[in-house]
């Protein structure tokens, strides 16, 4: 059945010149006949109540991007593979439980540029964007500076912004960055053999998806693609990818998991999560990559991308991913090997500081700033056409900042509890005799121990660099 309104949503028009005297930049979309994108309700397998949505259509449209009087980029009208975009609904519960003018989207522009007009458009220029409803509050631009600082190997760059279609206001929102594969500016994985899946609850909505034996039979989830794309897969690729994925989670339960997972990557996601505390264990966007097929790259978590439940746990706990099951991290913290526990909490009491000043700095200074300031209007604007009950940009701050003085000092003390004796972490000497410091593949990505074979690049203490074979002993 189509989507239609199933609750009472009030709205009143906005004028569009206080649109676009706000401050902010408006995203004007235009689409072919006035057609709007539409969803689809679906229900899980095997449920009757699991309700969902999903996009019904996919519609043609010109994007124009503008900020006071100036026009700062133009699509052009629809002319497939050449000029213009297309514009469809995305999301999962936001999207169910949206007003039907007022989704989460997914555009994709005909020809590749730069939406967030960065200066260098050979540099970012992507043909996939996204619009979410993640500006009425700051957990996805507070989550997004923690990602920044913690140095998660990618944080999707966004604007606040206005958006119109077809002549309508439709709210205040984030454009920003896809989950996707670009060496330039997003993930970077080989092009022929690498991967980017994701640990999926929607999976059943997908027309690809795998099993692993971790999330199996009536476990809620299973495995869906980002790279490749599904309409390019190939029967090699997926068989590759779900045996690696299956003898990593068997690597779990003997204590080799260091073989197939990349520590580092993996501590700095789950202590964002951690620090932000995370309700939802079930969602949360967990993006796995394998830069690529051969054996000295390790499954990465790369980057964080769901805010929505943040700050929604009792201050001074582990966020649910830290502790749930379904995830990887608990199974990790108790293991025997003490290795992912030596790495997260060697993380933590290094960056903690840092961390929290950092984002107390951004969190006091974000309100007075321009782009603020603006926001602030928006979400007045916003909020008189969906008569939605959106705190001022100061008083976000203000639970934001409440939220890290109750939450930190009792986060330390239970992270100094975890026990990192016997770590497990592998030692390495070069052919040299020399203590290596760090190792990297010959992409130059870090890895979290040295593999037990293959070239790569290694670090030593005295600050020299080599590539070498590796010799391993644990």
């Amino acid at each position: 059945m189509l989507f239609t309104a199933r609750f009472s949503f009030a709205q009143t028009a906005v004028p569009l010149d206080e649109v676009r005297q706000a401050g902010l930049r408006v995203v004007e979309i235009t689409t072919v006949d006035g057609e709007e994108p539409e969803g689809k309700v679906i229900v899980k397998p095997g449920t009757e109540d699991n309700m969902n949505i999903t996009n019904a259509n996919k519609v043609a449209c010109q994007i124009v991007i503008s900020q006071g009087l100036d026009t700062l980029y133009d699509s052009g009208p629809y002319i497939k593979d050449s000029l213009g975009a297309t514009i469809r609904i995305t999301g999962n519960t936001s999207a169910y439980f949206s007003h039907p003018l007022n989704m989460p989207y997914k555009l994709k522009l005909e020809k590749k540029a730069d939406l967030l007009l960065r200066g260098d458009d050979n540099l970012y220029k992507d043909k996939n964007w996204r619009l979410l409803k993640d500006a009425t509050s700051l957990n996805t631009i507070t989550g997004l500076k923690l990602s920044q600082f913690i140095g998660m190997e990618w944080t999707p760059a966004y604007v606040p912004c206005n958006v119109i279609i077809n002549g309508d206001y439709r709210g205040c929102y984030l454009l920003i960055e896809s989950v996707k594969r670009n060496p330039s500016c997003r993930i970077n994985c080989d092009k022929q053999t690498g991967y980017i899946v994701e640990r999926d609850p929607y999976w059943w909505k997908e027309d690809q998806w795998f099993s692993s034996s971790w999330y199996d039979g009536n476990n809620m989830y299973r495995w869906t693609w980002k790279y490749p794309e599904e309409e390019s897969l190939t029967e090699q690729q997926q068989q590759y990818i779900q045996q690696f994925i299956c003898a990593a989670e068997q690597s779990l339960a003997d204590g080799s998991y260091e073989d197939y997972f990349d520590l580092y990557s993996l501590a700095r996601w789950l202590l964002a999560h951690d620090i932000l505390g995370t309700r939802d264990s079930g969602g949360a966007n967990m993006f796995f990559k394998k830069h690529d097929d051969s054996d000295t790259t390790l499954l990465e978590l790369p980057c964080l991308w769901d805010f929505d439940s943040s700050y929604d746990i009792t201050p001074g706990t582990f966020s649910r991913l830290h502790t749930s099951s379904n995830a990887y991290f608990s199974t990790l913290l108790k293991s025997e090997n003490r290795a992912f526990a030596n790495t997260y909490v060697k993380l933590w009491n290094k960056k903690k500081k840092q961390l929290v000043d950092s984002l107390t700095a951004f969190l006091d200074n974000y309100p007075a700033s321009d782009e603020g300031k603006a926001l602030d209007i928006s979400r007045k604007l916003n909020k008189q056409r969906w008569a939605t009950n959106s705190k001022t940009v100061d008083e976000d701050k203000q639970l934001t900042l409440n939220w890290l003085k109750n939450h930190i000092e009792p986060l330390d003390q239970q992270i100094q509890l975890i026990d990192i004796s016997d770590s497990g972490v592998a030692s390495a000497k070069s052919s040299t005799g020399k203590v290596v410091t760090a190792c990297h593949s010959l992409h130059g990505i870090r890895l979290s121990v040295p593999p037990r074979h293959g070239i790569v690049i290694v670090s030593h203490e005295d600050g020299t660099h080599r590539k070498m074979s590796m010799s391993v002993s644990k």
